[in-house]
């Protein structure tokens, strides 16, 4: 043993055809675009200066008509909900407020389906500090 070295681990000698190797698979799932295909339903937090596609220079009348249909475009896939994009509710959430039609219909005479509470003591407390409450009396 060696006085004032660490001696915990060893590396293990680097072989280039197992890195070459390692780096060719990593390499072929990567690819690289030509065309900027921009996604209707994400909502940029700013602009950037520096790309293309937010750079307004009016060169041409076809550059022009680009740009307002592109901006249609994006308008008009905002507006819509998810309810134009998909036929039932896509996650666990939009199952909330996505069926805004009773199963059963509500017959209010029917004791089973409606009971409303008409006072409890929480109301009528309500109503005492409402009623004597000074800044409400005229």
């Amino acid at each position: 043993m060696t006085e004032g070295k660490c001696t915990f681990g060893s590396r293990m000698p680097i072989d280039i055809h197992m890195l070459n190797e390692i780096i060719s698979r990593e390499v072929k799932h990567f690819r690289n675009y030509k065309i900027y295909r921009p996604n209707f339903g994400s909502i940029p937090v700013t602009g950037k200066f520096y790309a293309a596609h937010d750079q307004h220079k009016s060169e041409s009348k076809e550059q022009e008509e680009k740009v307002d249909h592109y901006h249609k475009n994006v308008a008009q896939t905002r507006a819509k909900g998810p309810r134009s994009k998909y036929s039932a509710p896509a996650t666990e959430n939009q199952v909330y407020g996505w069926y805004f039609k009773p199963l059963v219909p509500m017959d209010r005479n029917d004791r089973r389906f409606y009971n409303p509470k008409k006072e409890s003591s929480h109301t009528k407390v309500e109503i005492i500090i409402l009623m004597n409450n000074p800044k409400k009396r005229a």
